[in-house]
């Protein structure tokens, strides 16, 4: 192995005797921040020639309308229309044109009863393709649709730009304007280089860290007091959640089925017993922190088959974490930490990610959705760069005998400047920073650059056994 990995006994005073939050100190948007991000719109507009940017959004797909206005869409569709030098137009359903009073801006609300639910009073006749017509949209406009995701063309047949907003509505925008001209522009906010919601200002990374440091203490307090017999949805009562809106569906999973499901919901009839992998993760807006392993107190409690891998698999697994962060540093590229893990996992030699069971990325970025795009591939030419809000994040499952760990927490890259603005922001949410900087460097022994703000209080820990959350695992 390239690290040497070993066991230790110690109490995370990150989570036993957590810093405290001063919500007095989280920052709001302002109407000058939505503003300068409607700018920011406009100027991709303008670069390639749209006359107007139409942005969807949904209870699922709110993040695109949410960053430019701060209302994510409740029940119903929205559609937000920029025209350059224009008031901005959001199309509403009953319930959220209510709700949109919150918004801040100078906006025109338009009511259009379709977007709401099914058997709502309809009090605005007027149909869709009269208020994109109101909007300025004729036959010689050029429309930047922004859904959810933007695709790679080798992968259909389609002639045009692939649009993945309801039908409806793109074939409504088709009776005013000539189908080559609408054209997919979701890159703008998720483009792994330039994407407007990849690249973190400090208010948003204030914010995240916030949502990190609760995410991780309630995470822990369901894995501290795990007991045999306990149900999957039982265990999900411990993670206390308060009303801030989730990024996923809670995960509390036990034995080698739900947890090799990877996204399930806790289920009531499942319960904990000595030897069962398990895995807990839940997470607010803008962090997602998720740890699995096995639920033993020592290997013993494995069987002969997993007893014989245990150590190897748990071990170069961390080493590989280590190397993922202690190469995260301005100026390399995120096919650099592609290669660092994958070679890693391989004790030297290339195909670790394969061998390991790892599917998916080795990790990608984050916003308030929870994945917005992932430049963690073999040969990217990304640039890690500060702004970049990130999570570690890739599960290693080994099939038979099975085994799961996964050790999954957010950062964001900063350079002096910008983690000078966090301090001035909120001098807590440093200090936590810096606390869980110090634990990794003095704790995990993991040379941390100075760059990378952990927002998790369980920041790169491995628990080898999750019955006893005093033994983690560290580099020599």
């Amino acid at each position: 192995m390239t690290k040497r990995i070993k066991e230790k006994k110690v109490k995370i005073d990150l989570v036993e005797n957590p810093l405290p939050i001063k919500y007095s100190e989280v920052p709001e948007y302002t109407k000058e921040d939505y503003e300068e991000r409607i700018r920011n719109v406009q100027k991709f507009a303008d670069e390639r020639g749209y006359s107007h940017t139409i942005i969807y959004g949904d209870r699922e797909h709110f993040s695109n309308v949410h960053y430019l206005t701060g209302l994510d869409p409740r029940f119903e569709e929205a559609l937000l229309i920029l025209e350059k030098d224009k008031t901005p137009k959001f199309i509403l359903g009953n319930e959220c044109y209510v709700y949109a009073k919150k918004i801040n801006i100078d906006i025109e609300r338009i009511l259009y009863h379709p977007f709401g639910l099914m058997g709502q009073p309809d009090h605005d006749p007027r149909m869709l393709i009269d208020i994109f017509k109101d909007s300025g949209i004729n036959k010689d406009s050029k429309i930047g649709l922004v859904g959810w995701k933007y695709y790679n063309s080798e992968k259909h047949s389609l002639e045009n730009s692939i649009l993945d907003v309801p039908n409806y509505i793109v074939e409504t925008l088709c009776q005013i304007v000539d189908r080559k001209n609408i054209v997919n522009a979701t890159d703008i906010f998720a483009d792994n280089d330039f994407g407007l919601r990849n690249n973190w200002s400090a208010k948003e990374i204030v914010r995240h860290e916030l949502n990190g440091t609760k995410a991780s203490r309630k995470v822990y307090h369901v894995i501290k007091n795990l007991r045999e017999g306990m149900s999957e949805i039982e265990a999900s009562e411990l993670l206390n959640i308060d009303g801030e809106p989730l990024g996923i569906h809670s995960n509390v999973n036990f034995g080698d089925i739900n947890t090799s499901y990877g996204v399930s919901s806790p289920t009531y009839d499942k319960k904990l017993k000595l030897g069962d992998t398990a895995g807990i993760g839940m997470a607010y807006r803008g962090s997602l922190v998720h740890k699995a392993g096995v639920y033993i107190g020592k290997s013993e409690d494995l069987t002969m088959e997993q007893q014989k891998i245990r150590e190897d698999f748990f071990h170069t697994y961390f080493a590989s974490i280590v190397a993922y962060y202690e190469n995260f540093k301005i100026g390399n590229t995120c096919g650099d930490i592609y290669d660092k893990v994958d070679k890693t996992l391989g004790e030297g030699e290339s195909g670790g990610i394969e061998k390991f069971g790892i599917t998916l990325n080795p990790g990608h970025l984050i916003h308030t959705d929870e994945w917005t795009n992932s430049p963690f591939n073999k040969d990217s030419k990304t640039p890690i760069r500060s702004g970049m809000g990130v999570q570690c994040d890739y599960t290693a499952m080994n099939q038979d005998p099975y085994l799961t760990v996964h050790v999954e927490d957010g950062f964001v890259v900063a350079n002096e400047e910008l983690r000078n603005e966090i301090k001035d922001i909120s001098p807590s949410c440093f200090e936590r920073i810096e606390a869980r900087q110090k634990f990794m460097r003095e704790i995990l022994n993991i040379d941390l650059p100075e760059e990378v703000l952990p927002l998790s209080d369980l920041p790169g820990v491995c628990f080898p056994y999750m019955a006893d959350v005093n033994t983690i695992l560290y580099q020599e």
